[in-house]
């Protein structure tokens, strides 16, 4: 551009108007054309210059504050089986539908996810808490085994690096009516540390970058902060479909009842027949009962579950909200 630039301004004169030469008038007035519309552009990228950094300057951050006995889970993703309520993990080949959300269609790719792993991405999300999406967070692997609840030896560490390894590997795919459909993992890349029996412990850490192209999970009207602790204190027997149903409760500020069959294909559950799950089913309401998650359950005649428990104070607000919100029946 500043070559073409240098040629036009030696053709024009200083009144601006293009100096005759050799090859006569046609020419100039190309040049001086040519140099108006030089001019033009140059005019119209200035002005376009500050909306471009405008967007190049917005950061993604998750909703914050929460604070350390809380962690932040994906509305859409705690009511799908993404996640699934699974011990042992199957290896998915080709894309299965693990939930349709709002509008949403969720596939993955890879190997099963399960609810320890879910509790990974909410450890690791906790840790990138005030950093934008998508740079690289640093935490101590010791530190990120702590607040899992776990033990730091060597084979939890073992176990927390493969569980980040899934979520690297695993490939998710979204589809929304009328917008390209995207395929992407939850953590772009991660980096784990080494030879873990000679390294001092200043130096076990992890790096990871959470994906940011999922921050549409993550907005502010679209996140549940549960109770960590209660968490926690879920194991023993059916504690998979427990920690499911935790967080499918959780995500909810109103309780509906769902069939026993409706919550196996939502948890993706592998157990096929519906006796069993049921007992199983059992197992984790009374895990959730003990934690003091929920105070009651029941599953009625028509093999409806019922769910009974108190609701956050946020929760309450967003129900009452709702009711101010619903036009009196006449």
């Amino acid at each position: 551009m500043e070559h073409i630039s240098a040629f036009v301004a030696a053709q024009v004169t200083a009144n601006g108007r293009a100096q005759k030469n050799d090859f006569g008038d046609p020419l100039a007035e190309s040049v001086e054309n040519l140099r108006r519309a030089i001019k033009a552009r140059e005019e119209h990228e200035g002005k376009s210059q500050p909306a471009v950094q405008e967007v190049k300057n917005t950061v993604l951050q998750f909703p914050s504050p929460f604070g350390d006995d809380t962690r932040a889970v994906s509305n859409k993703i705690a009511r799908c089986a993404l996640f699934a309520a699974v011990k042992k993990r199957q290896f998915f080949r080709d894309y299965v539908t693990v939930g349709e959300v709002g509008g949403v269609k969720i596939e993955f790719c890879g190997e099963q996810l399960n609810q320890d792993d879910h509790d990974t991405l909410m450890q690791l999300i906790f840790s990138a808490n005030h950093k934008p999406l998508g740079v690289d967070v640093c935490a101590s692997v010791n530190a990120v085994l702590k607040g899992l609840g776990r033990d730091t030896y060597q084979e939890q560490r073992r176990q927390l690096f493969e569980q980040i390894s899934r979520l690297v590997r695993g490939t998710i795919r979204l589809t929304l009516p009328n917008m390209p459909r995207y395929e992407g993992h939850l953590l772009d890349d991660a980096s784990t540390p080494q030879d873990q029996a000679i390294l001092p412990q200043y130096r076990r850490h992890l790096v990871y970058r959470l994906n940011p192209k999922f921050a549409r999970f993550f907005g502010r009207m679209e996140v549940t902060l549960i109770d960590w602790q209660d968490r926690l204190k879920i194991s023993g027997r059916g504690s998979e479909l427990a920690k499911w149903l935790h967080l499918h409760i959780e995500s909810h500020a109103e309780q509906y009842s769902m069939k026993a069959e409706t919550i196996r294909d939502r948890s993706g559950s592998q157990t096929k027949e519906l006796k069993h799950f049921r007992a199983i089913l059992r197992q984790a309401l009374d895990l959730l009962k003990d934690a003091g998650i929920i105070t009651a359950w029941s599953i009625d005649a028509g093999d409806l579950v019922h769910i009974e428990r108190i609701p956050s104070p946020a929760q309450i607000k967003h129900i009452e909200k709702k009711a101010k919100c619903r036009k009196p029946i006449k």
